[in-house]
C-alpha cells in the first residue's frame, strides 16, 4: 500500500502512547503492538468507552495502570487503544499481533454486580502472553 504514514485516525496511531515521553498529550506516534483478545463463544461483550482486561486473580492487565494514570477516558478512546471486530479479516490492518483467548467475560469493574459485560478475564497463561506483548499495546476484541 502507498498510503504513507498514518495521521492519527487509523488503527496505527495513538494520541499519547506509553513510554517515557513527557509530552503535553498532543504526541501522535504509532502503537508498537496489538493484542487480539478472542472472546468468541463467551457471550455478549458490550462495547464501552473503557474496558479492562483482568487476570484470573483479579489484577488489571490492561490498560497498564501506570501508563494511563491521569489520562482522560476520552483521550484513551480517541487514541484508538481499543477496538471491536467481528471477523478474522478485520484483523488484517493490525501489525505485531499477539493473540490470547479470554476465559470469561466480566461486568464492568465500575459496577461489578451488573449484567453489563465489558471486561474480560484471562487465564494465567493468557495473561502472561498479554503482558509479554508490551505495556503500551492496543487491544482488539474479536467477538461473535
Amino acid at each position: 500500500s502507498s498510503r504513507g504514514p498514518a495521521q492519527g485516525t487509523g488503527p496505527g496511531t495513538a494520541a499519547r502512547g506509553g513510554g517515557t515521553s513527557q509530552g503535553a498529550g498532543t504526541e501522535t506516534r504509532p502503537l508498537t503492538c496489538t493484542v487480539v483478545v478472542d472472546v468468541r463463544g463467551l457471550g455478549r461483550l458490550e462495547s464501552a468507552m473503557t474496558s479492562f482486561v483482568m487476570d484470573s486473580a483479579g489484577n488489571q492487565v490492561w490498560p497498564d495502570a501506570e501508563l494511563v494514570r491521569g489520562v482522560s477516558t476520552q483521550l484513551v478512546q480517541e487514541g484508538n487503544l481499543q477496538h471491536y471486530v467481528r471477523s478474522e479479516a478485520d484483523l488484517a490492518p493490525y501489525k505485531n499481533v499477539t493473540r490470547v483467548k479470554a476465559s470469561r467475560l466480566r461486568p464492568t469493574k465500575f459496577a461489578p454486580n451488573s449484567n453489563y459485560l465489558t471486561d474480560v478475564e484471562l487465564s494465567a497463561d493468557a495473561a502472561q502472553a498479554f503482558r509479554s506483548a508490551g505495556k503500551a499495546c492496543r487491544v482488539v476484541y474479536l467477538r461473535d
